[in-house]
């Protein structure tokens, strides 16, 4: 039997600082708690420890300049030099070979003034949803140039927020021309929509034109690790229940046996923010279970896919991988 493919969207994550921290609108957890605003490199290390020992695959954004606080390339103020250095060449080492890397547009925060590299008074989404393609291309193509500086290959992007979704035809084609300029790409991919709870849920060619192609992946499945960032529930009863929601200890059930049932390909999701769980490292504990139970449930119905390899799989098949209908 055919394996189907199974692959994991991690948002948000950044050299050492937290883009969470920076667009929160209280900065305060649910529970009382101040927002973490400096992330250690040993969370990074332990999920490449996770991610090498199940084998899992996927894409993990690098938000190009975080927060407004300066780019990966040039410093990003409240972080070392020699952190940063070590975050991507951990990234480079042990994270690139599984998983596919892309900018979740420049700050994930407010939008960029590309004469000024300085940040606006509008946030990107905001900004997004009244462009064209004609502005979208140098914002995105901004985005890429400054991953391919840090020595990161990339062919896709994640949309922070919404952001284009309200013109999402002139987003797509502002993608295929900045992948085709900025990293000779002809094929490229981008997450912006989730196709939770729909059957036969799997990405699409969202478009396809002068012999390049766009493809749309989306999330199939819910951020179950989220939870953790408004809690300091650590016991094992607890991870196992936010696991459960994934898939059960039994792996008879869970949101990623429903997806499989309903003839679709289980694309999960998390954010760096909610694995690090606010300096718990909860979430981490729960992706690690989840890994395990897919280890020793599924191994022979699913198989780990980046996001360049989902491509592939699309770009070769085209016919069979049409576009919903959202309408």
């Amino acid at each position: 039997m055919k394996k189907v493919p199974i692959s994991i969207i991690i948002d948000d994550p950044a050299p050492c600082v937290s883009v969470y921290h920076a667009h929160h609108k209280t900065g305060f957890t649910k529970d009382g708690r101040p927002v973490l605003e400096y992330v250690p490199n040993s969370y990074l290390y332990e999920f490449c420890d996770i991610i090498e020992r199940y084998g899992m695959k996927g894409k993990f954004s690098v938000v190009p300049m975080p927060g407004n606080r300066g780019d990966i390339v040039n410093g990003i103020d409240g972080a070392s030099r020699e952190d940063l250095d070590e975050w991507m060449d951990v990234l480079k080492k042990r994270v690139c070979p599984r998983f596919s890397i892309g900018p979740e547009m420049l700050s994930h925060n407010m939008a960029v003034d590309l004469e000024t590299g300085k940040a606006t008074d509008i946030r990107e989404d905001e900004w997004a949803a009244t462009q064209d393609r004609k502005t979208l291309t140098p914002y995105i193509s901004r985005a890429f140039s400054i991953l391919r500086e840090a020595g990161l290959e990339t062919c896709g992007v994640t949309s922070p927020w919404r952001f284009a979704i309200e013109v999402e035809e002139e987003y797509v084609a502002a993608i295929m021309q900045a992948a085709y300029d900025t990293c000779g790409k002809k094929n490229s991919w981008y997450f912006l929509r989730g196709l939770r709870d729909t059957p036969n849920a799997r990405p699409w060619v969202a478009l396809e034109e002068n012999g390049c192609t766009v493809v749309s992946i989306p999330a199939t499945a819910h951020d179950r690790f989220w939870q953790t960032i408004d809690t300091t529930q650590t016991d094992d009863d607890y991870i196992s229940r936010v696991s459960d929601a994934l898939i059960t200890a039994d792996g008879k059930s869970g949101e990623i046996i429903r997806i499989l049932e309903t003839g679709g390909w289980p694309i999960l999701i998390t954010h760096w923010q909610s694995l690090v769980s606010n300096g718990l490292g909860t979430g981490m504990r729960a992706l690690e279970e989840v890994g395990r139970r897919i280890e020793t449930h599924l191994k022979d119905k699913v198989e780990w896919k980046s996001f360049e390899e989902i491509l592939d799989i699309v770009s070769q098949d085209k016919a069979s991988f049409p576009k919903p209908n959202f309408d």
